[in-house]
Order: structure tokens, then C-alpha cells, then sequence
């Protein structure tokens, strides 16, 4: 069994999956993953494409179904029916590859929109709440643009400050910097960074590594729907005890 343990104290996990198995079909994408991450706690989930990196958070928000195991959210579990599918995603923001921004919207109708209805906040409390959190992104001025008068870094802001407006417990970011070009990578990074130093809770499917030292409290190697190993940053590089962690890390060193 893959057990990996939460350095914070019991009790003051945000995300808890326990035996929790998936499969599309005859693959089984998730094998076992027990997973317990504490209150204020960075994860950097790295590994191979098709290891299950994407698959496992996506199963946190119930973007993707599992078939075994339990997954819990704070205090609540998630189970199959709306009310605590809706409930889960109150607590968890996803920033995904892509920006999935309305085009139709200006940045700021895209970030009022989920707290107008969802939360029911009036448009004047969404409006400022909104605006506070494109300030906290360092993108406030391009609040009545649209996303297609926004460079790729910039839209990849907007959506991290949209994800936010929702008042999040747990931040997901699955490979939030691999469809930028090279040059807009930093700015995503350093709003990241600046979100964690803040205590947010975070799990991070990245393959930058030097975000992964800078910002993690453990990384987690997965391959082939399992987890392999786990350890904090200084460890994990300088001292990978498996062979396939070592690999990959070998691959990934190499082309940077």
C-alpha cells in the first residue's frame, strides 16, 4: 500500500484519499492511492505522461470519478450525489493547462461570475471581491479587457484570481505552466509562489522543477496510476531512492 502520512498535526487534513482506485474501462488509471495532505501544505506531484498525475486531482473535485476508496475534503466526503459534489468544489479552486476563460466575458465578468452564483453574492460584493483578487495577482489592470486581448500568462493569472474568488480552502493546478510560451512562465510561477508563502493549500502535476524545490513541502513521484515515492524537496533530488524516480528525474534535469 502506498501510505503516505501528513507532516501536520491529525485532524488538520484538507484532503484525505484512502484506497482510492480508478479505471477507464479495463486500465486501471489509479492504483491504491492513499493520500493524506495537511492544512497549508504545498504538493508538487510530478512523474512519466500517463502516470496519473492529472487523473488523481482531478478525482478531488469530482471532475473524474473513482470506482474504490474514499476521498474527503475538510470534513466532508465525497460521494457520487450533487450535494457533496457541489459541496467539495465550494472548498477546492482547479487552474487547469488551459484558461478555460469565457471570451464573451471581460476579465472581471469572468471572475464574478461563479460568486454571483454560486455563493450569491450581490454584484456589488462579487465586483469587489473580484477586483481585490486581480489586484492579488498583480493583473487589476486589465480588469475590463477580454481574454483574447490578454497574453497567455496574463489569461493563466486571470484564471488563478477567478479560482480565488470562490474563497477556496485547497488550490488544485494541474501543469498550469505547459501551454505558455517560455517567457510567460516566470509571472504564473512567482503568483503561485506568492499564493503559497500566503499558507494557501495547494497540490501542484507541474514538471518545474525548481518550483517544486522553491515551494514544496514533499513531492510526490507517481508512475503507472501508482505512487512510487515521496519526500521532501532535498531529499527527493539529492537522494531518490527508487529507480524510476531516479530516471525521471534524469530526463527531466537533462533538459533543463
Amino acid at each position: 500500500m502506498n501510505e503516505i502520512s501528513s507532516s501536520k498535526p491529525e485532524g488538520q487534513a484538507m484532503i484525505s484519499m484512502a484506497g482510492v482506485d480508478k479505471w477507464y474501462g479495463a486500465f486501471q488509471a489509479l492504483k491504491d492511492i492513499n493520500i493524506s495532505v495537511g492544512k497549508g501544505e504545498k504538493i508538487v506531484l510530478c512523474g512519466p505522461s500517463g502516470s496519473g498525475k492529472s487523473t488523481l486531482i482531478r478525482c478531488i473535485n469530482h471532475l473524474e470519478t473513482y470506482q474504490k476508496g474514499e476521498i474527503r475534503v475538510g470534513d466532508i466526503v465525497l460521494g457520487h450525489q450533487a450535494k457533496s459534489i457541489d459541496a467539495v468544489r465550494r472548498e477546492v479552486g482547479m487552474v487547469f493547462q488551459q484558461f478555460n476563460l469565457f471570451p464573451h466575458l471581460t476579465v472581471l465578468e469572468n471572475c464574478m461570475l461563479a460568486p454571483m452564483r454560486a455563493l450569491r453574492l450581490s454584484k456589488v460584493e462579487a465586483e469587489s471581491r473580484a477586483r481585490q483578487l486581480l489586484e492579488r495577482v498583480r493583473i487589476s489592470e486589465q480588469a475590463d479587457k477580454y481574454p483574447a486581448q490578454l497574453s497567455g500568462g496574463q489569461q493563466q493569472r486571470v484564471a488563478i484570481a477567478r479560482a480565488l474568488c470562490m474563497r477556496p480552502q485547497v488550490m488544485l493546478f494541474d501543469e498550469p505552466t505547459s501551454a505558455l510560451d517560455p517567457e510567460m512562465v516566470k509571472e504564473v510561477l512567482d503568483t503561485m509562489i506568492a499564493l503559497a508563502e500566503e499558507g494557501m493549500t495547494m497540490i501542484c502535476v507541474t514538471h518545474e522543477m525548481g518550483f517544486a524545490r522553491q515551494v514544496a513541502d514533499r513531492v510526490i513521484f507517481m508512475a503507472s496510476g501508482a505512487v512510487v515515492e515521496q519526500a521532501p524537496p532535498a531529499e527527493f533530488f539529492s537522494d531518490p531512492k527508487h529507480e524510476r524516480t531516479r530516471k525521471f528525474l534524469g530526463e527531466i534535469l537533462g533538459r533543463h
